[in-house]
């Protein structure tokens, strides 16, 4: 291993299966963009506390937010083997109504909702959470400049630029390509219906713009292995 660490961040053992189906994403994640890391389980109330703290006063974007998570994440590392440098993916029952990327090592999935449309669906909010924390897709894609509000107006734009490689802002900076995890739907029945279901019958999680927009940020960072620098 090159010293790198994702940690699993949870405080819930009734919801072990969530749990495993994080670990199977992320060594699945890890593999096709071809980092070599380690992957640990840290156990943590306090971030599900804070969370909650975060929800319930709305300061999605908080600078102040983000330090206090920080500063728990290095609390929560220094009960493990230190590595040089790590990642953390927090899973959380606190119902944030949508999945955050808080900066590029920390994110978090809130299975309160989305948990309820199963475990495949669930995986999905996890590669597209693992995507976002790792660059994709790129901002240096051509953006569309349109205002979307409904799920109704995102699948128009995916017609009419789907397969050119374009993005466009919902809540970030989301792909407009046919099958990619790394779309957008604002209702988590749709994650199902449209991103999961596709997801299984293509056969991988992510278009072939977004997963080289993973690998370039992965190699800019230093966490690809040698076998997979290009």
């Amino acid at each position: 291993m090159s010293g790198i660490s994702y940690d699993i961040i949870s405080y819930d053992p009734e919801k072990l299966g969530l749990i495993e189906i994080t670990r199977k994403v992320l060594s699945e994640f890890l593999d096709l963009v071809g980092v070599d890391a380690s992957i640990q389980d840290i156990e943590c109330r306090e971030y599900d506390e804070l969370v909650s703290e975060w929800a319930r006063l709305g300061t999605y974007h908080d600078g102040a937010f983000s330090a206090r998570l920080g500063c728990l994440y290095s609390k929560a590392r220094s009960r493990l083997q230190p590595s040089n440098r790590h990642r953390g993916l927090l899973v959380t029952s606190t119902n944030i109504g949508q999945i955050v990327g808080v900066s590029n090592t920390i994110g978090i999935i809130s299975y309160s909702e989305i948990a309820e449309y199963g475990l495949e669906t669930f995986a999905t909010a996890v590669f597209h959470e693992l995507g976002h924390m790792h660059g994709a897709p790129s901002r240096k894609r051509h953006q569309v400049d349109r205002q979307v509000n409904c799920d109704s107006q995102i699948v128009g734009l995916e017609k009419e630029y789907g397969g050119t490689n374009a993005i466009y802002e919902c809540l970030g900076k989301h792909c407009l390509n046919v099958g990619c995890s790394m779309r957008q739907r604002l209702d988590f029945a749709h994650w199902k219906l449209h991103l999961t279901q596709e997801r299984l019958k293509i056969g991988r999680p992510y278009c072939d713009r977004c997963l080289a927009d993973l690998k370039d940020f992965c190699q800019q960072e230093g966490l690809l292995g040698a076998d997979s620098e290009r």
